[in-house]
């Protein structure tokens, strides 16, 4: 009776253990981004797969979009948003700096597409 209770919670655990790693590495967030073409896509989506804990990520030219699935044990939205910024894209939290932005091909730069 008792290896049986003892089995039991054992299980419990594993289970609930499984369940919780599997929520922290499918962590998902989305968020918009400037942007105004496929080069832009382009530059967004790779700046983001770089961030280590990031599984995936996805930009919508149309919506501006930006989805995101990543561990939030290795990396937080905040991050993601900076590497977003640093690649001459901003958010709506998050300023790309200057001279990254002025770097960009013309029709990637705010109003170059719109």
């Amino acid at each position: 009776m008792v290896t049986t209770k003892k089995t039991l919670v054992f299980s419990i655990l594993m289970v609930l253990l499984f369940s919780c790693d599997q929520k922290i590495e499918g962590t998902q967030t989305s968020f918009y981004v400037r942007g105004n073409c496929g080069m832009c896509e382009d530059r967004i989506e790779k700046a983001v797969k770089e961030v280590p804990g990031v599984s995936k990520a996805d930009w919508d030219v149309k919506t501006k979009n930006l989805s995101v699935t990543y561990d939030s044990t290795k990396v937080n939205e905040a991050k993601i948003q900076v590497a977003v910024a640093n690649s001459g894209h901003e958010t709506n939290s998050v300023n790309s700096p200057q001279e990254v932005h002025d770097a960009l091909p013309m029709c990637c730069k705010k109003g170059g597409g719109m």
